[in-house]
């Protein structure tokens, strides 16, 4: 991972929106990413979000996220978690290579409802469910499902 998008990445983290929306995750919590092709892990240490360098050892799921798009999570200007929200599923329907996350869930569905994934969908509110339900998607376990087939 380049030193430029992990503190990008970081510095999302770092933000209080990032910090409400983490707070409903599980401590158990690990998201393996891949940027540029670099192995990094996303887990909760002392209620907050923390982001290192290394491969997750039992991700949830694992984010391939290109710079162009670390890049523009980092220029949201938002305190807003539907809208942050909004701006990370984007990314996932993105068609541009150069900005589509790719996602590869490794966790059973149970498991990902048992570390707080919904409850952080719920945070968004209603902007989130009107924009998933707009997209065909208002179901959170077909969702899954169709991420799961995705990757």
């Amino acid at each position: 991972m380049s030193a430029a998008a992990l503190a990008s990445l970081t510095a999302v983290l770092e933000r209080p929106v990032a910090r409400r929306a983490a707070r409903a995750l599980a401590p158990a919590t690990e998201v393996g990413l891949l940027v540029a092709g670099t192995a990094a892990r996303f887990t909760m240490e002392g209620g907050r979000p923390v982001l290192r360098e290394g491969a997750a050892a039992d991700p949830d799921f694992t984010l391939t996220l290109p710079e162009a798009a670390v890049a523009r999570l980092a220029a949201q200007q938002t305190d807003d978690v539907g809208e942050m929200g909004i701006a990370f599923f984007q990314l996932l329907m993105e068609r541009d290579p150069s900005l589509h996350v790719g996602v590869r869930i490794q966790a059973s569905t149970v498991r990902l409802l048992s570390h707080g994934y919904l409850s952080v969908l719920a945070l968004g509110g209603m902007r989130v469910g009107l924009w998933l339900l707009r997209k065909g998607l208002a179901d959170p376990r077909a969702v899954i499902e169709r991420l799961r087939r995705r990757s």
